[in-house]
């Protein structure tokens, strides 16, 4: 026995150091929040997008209304919900209110509208996922304010 070869203890080094930087980034601001989550589905020309927004579970009492998801799509645009599974209250509508101005081969404006109407204010999350979405991202709102997330459907 004696010493480890040197590159050995730099890849030993290596993965326990990124191991660590893994588990201590891991642990966020949510830890220890339970988050009650709600995903429904729209499809906007073919596209399948997935809705999903998230407020903690401790406030579902305090909902005063059903939790109100609006879709706004152009006006020569086909879409329509496809489902709408819950455990908590919740309505789902297409409006067709964006200006049909462009060709739609070449991206689709959709503007997706969440809100939580409550006897209390706490954080909601809403994220927006697609089969041909241009970019995804999370976006941190409040109750009692509506949440408006902006996307741009590319490649239909």
């Amino acid at each position: 026995m004696g010493r480890l070869p040197r590159s050995l203890f730099g890849k030993l080094a290596f993965s326990l150091a990124f191991t660590l930087s893994t588990l201590v980034m891991g642990v966020g601001a949510d830890a220890g929040v339970q988050w009650c989550e709600s995903d429904p589905l729209f499809v906007v020309n073919g596209a399948i997008l997935d809705v999903t927004t998230a407020f903690p579970a401790s406030y579902t009492s305090t909902l005063k209304d059903p939790i109100a998801i609006e879709l706004q799509v152009p006006t020569n645009a086909i879409a329509a919900v496809v489902s709408l599974p819950t455990n908590v209250p919740m309505t789902a509508k297409i409006s067709r209110v964006l200006s049909s101005g462009g060709l739609l081969s070449l991206g689709v404006p959709v503007i997706v509208k969440v809100s939580y109407k409550a006897s209390a204010s706490f954080d909601t999350k809403t994220k927006v996922t697609g089969t041909y979405l241009g970019l995804s991202s999370t976006v941190y709102g409040k109750s009692n304010v509506t949440t408006q997330v902006k996307y741009t459907l590319i490649g239909l």
